[in-house]
């Protein structure tokens, strides 16, 4: 992988607000070197992206009415609702870290002049900041878009009512710290031809001397008159071609056909790029998949920015490089995501990232996740206080237990819990059942913690405005843990929350279904398993009378309820192989009041009320 060397610009953008921007009504972001925003569909993360490119953009980008936040029931914005996009810049030092005030003399003092204001109310710390406003001119008949400097930097509670310069913000001052905006549909091999791409921008000026160009577009006149004079088919051509100068009523020099460019300047517009994969034939990327292409363009726009920094720095001229990066993961495979994360990592300046892969945000610190979610039809977004937890190791075991191994959280509409893979693979069958769709299909994910430390992900889920269900043992430890881990949440006990049902009498997920009567399909889940009749009555012949371990008495199967003590001793041995065919055997019972075991159902009763779900009726 290359390394590209970081150069502090000096600054670095801190805050983004905006306001009455498509579903987006009122909220404020914190940008990182890294920002990584995280959400479901249509949760507002390419509405934040497109009005932060409207207020900072490297380019032009239309708005208008349709960009206007709707409220419900209306059907056209009213004309005095205006979109408003608050930014603030911060000074950096070498080191990147955010210090108190501008260098004096520096590039951006001399730059932003008066924009660069004073907070009276922190330590007199400086700033740059501006508005961007696009609002309804009558005038001119249509929606105009205006950038003027700030005089202040307000608390968010209050931030519309900051007042503005009346000097506006020229793209000259705006240029230096530009976004680049790199969207989910980018291509390299479309880049290679369109104008302006980050590819045409970086290969129009090759940095040949005029001494060179002029000696090579001699040798390309060359090369062309070359392949006309050795080629049959051109000439016949070009001949027939010659008949223009009878037609059109012109002066006519004659038709020169040219099969390779003769000016180097055209010469990149017909650049093409070829791959392969070791000890394979290389074909151009317009032969290659969109992960291939898509990836290219990417590593297309780090070499634009080294270059561009790279000269800014011999030029004595500073720009601060700000990239928005929308799914870069799209049509790579799970392992080419996570490798994309380092790469991405390596472009100088601040990125952001918007990003629906688990294995793209798992990667990312705590610190940079940024959670767009749409409630009431308005978007939210949510950043982690790390400030929170005051154990030194509830990070360590957030970052390795929760996001590296289960990401999919952060993209969940409500996450379920249970202790182990057992309860993971065998509840989604009887949720499917239940509500008559996937847990995929309802945005759900359903995690074994692998123990009972549910504080990690439940911290994170509550921390992020996710809903979280627990379906819990109730064995003494597991009650113990749960109870301690809602008690560092701040809640009273496990009765204070009616999100977690936990099974009664000490009982487990299997000893709860024999407490359930589900003694004859566990019967008949072991003998579909393992393909035989009796396999219990076969259980009990070999195993009555065995020692246990940890010096409990030998197993006696002969008692009252010997026969649950086997089936309980079966099941602890073949958990995980017996999930989903236990599963399977009790959410097809012939009697449909006995499909859902009581303490699932009672679950699945309280998600539904709190998602709006009704349970699927089945015929009995």
């Amino acid at each position: 992988m290359s390394v590209v060397p970081v150069i502090s610009s000096g600054v670095k953008v801190t805050d983004v607000r905006i306001s009455n921007f498509r579903s987006i009504m009122n909220i404020e972001v914190l940008l990182d070197d890294l920002t990584v925003l995280v959400g479901a569909n249509n949760s507002g993360k390419t509405s934040f992206l497109d009005a932060f490119y409207a207020a900072i953009g490297s380019g032009r980008k239309l708005l208008g009415q349709d960009d206007i936040r709707l409220a419900s029931g209306e059907a056209l914005p009213p004309k005095d609702r205006n979109v408003v996009i608050d930014v603030r810049v911060r000074p950096v030092g070498e080191n990147g870290a955010i210090i108190d005030v501008f260098p004096a003399g520096s590039y951006w003092t001399e730059i932003w002049g008066t924009g660069i204001v004073q907070d009276i109310s922190a330590n007199l710390h400086e700033f740059m900041c501006f508005r961007t406003t696009l609002s309804w001119s009558f005038a001119q008949s249509d929606y105009i878009l205006d950038r003027r400097f700030l005089k202040e930097w307000k608390p968010f509670g209050n931030w519309l009512t900051g007042a503005v310069q009346t000097h506006k913000v020229s793209a000259s001052q705006i240029e230096p710290i530009a976004l680049h905006y790199i969207d989910a549909k980018r291509d390299l091999d479309d880049d290679l031809r369109k104008q302006g791409s980050f590819w045409r921008r970086l290969t129009d000026d090759l940095g040949l001397s005029e001494a060179d160009v002029q000696g090579v577009e001699k040798e390309l006149t060359n090369l062309n008159q070359q392949i006309v004079d050795k080629s049959e088919v051109l000439k016949h051509l070009k001949n027939h071609l010659g008949d223009m100068q009878y037609v059109v009523s012109a002066d006519s020099a004659g038709i020169d056909i040219s099969p390779v460019a003769r000016r180097l300047r055209d010469l990149s517009k017909g650049v093409d790029v070829s791959f392969s994969t070791t000890s394979a034939q290389a074909f151009p990327l317009t032969r290659h998949g969109m992960g291939t292409r898509s990836l290219a363009s990417l590593l297309v726009f780090r070499a634009f920015t080294s270059w561009r920094s790279g000269r800014a720095t011999k030029e004595n001229v500073h720009i601060h490089s700000l990239l928005a990066l929308e799914e870069p993961e799209a049509h790579l495979h799970p392992q080419a995501q996570r490798s994309l994360f380092t790469h991405i990592k390596s472009i100088p300046g601040q990125r952001i990232v918007s990003t629906h892969s688990p294995y793209f945000a798992g990667q990312a610190h705590l610190n940079e996740l940024r959670l767009f979610l749409k409630q009431g039809g308005e978007t939210t977004v949510t950043q982690l206080d790390l400030s929170q937890l005051p154990k030194a190791d509830d990070i360590r075991k957030l970052q390795q237990t929760v996001m590296e191994s289960r990401g999919d959280l952060l993209f969940a509409r409500a996450v379920v819990l249970f202790e182990g893979q057992t309860e993971e693979q065998a509840i989604p069958i009887w949720a499917e059942k239940y509500w008559g769709a996937s847990i995929h299909e309802l945005g759900f994910s359903f995690i074994g913690v692998g123990g009972t430390d549910y504080f990690p992900f439940i911290w994170l889920a509550e921390s992020l405005n996710i809903p979280w269900y627990v379906l819990g043992d109730g064995e003494a430890m597991p009650v113990r843990n749960l109870t301690a881990t809602v008690e560092r949440l701040g809640r009273k006990n496990l009765a204070s929350c009616p999100n977690i049902v936990y099974y009664p009498d000490g009982n487990n997920f299997e000893s709860q279904l024999l407490a359930d009567g589900y003694l004859p399909e566990i019967e008949q889940a072991l003998d579909q398993t393992h393909n035989v009749t009796g396999f219990l009555d076969n259980y009990i012949k070999e195993n009555d009378g065995l020692p246990r371990k940890r010096n409990k008495p030998p197993r006696d199967y002969s008692i009252a309820d010997g026969r649950k003590d086997a089936a309980l001793d079966a099941l602890g041995s073949l958990k995980t192989r017996m999930a989903k065919p236990l599963a399977t055997t009790i959410v097809n019972h012939a009697d449909p009041g006995r499909r859902f075991p009581s303490k699932i159902a009672e679950l699945f009763g309280i998600i539904s009320k709190e998602h709006g779900l009704a349970k699927k009726i089945e015929p009995a």
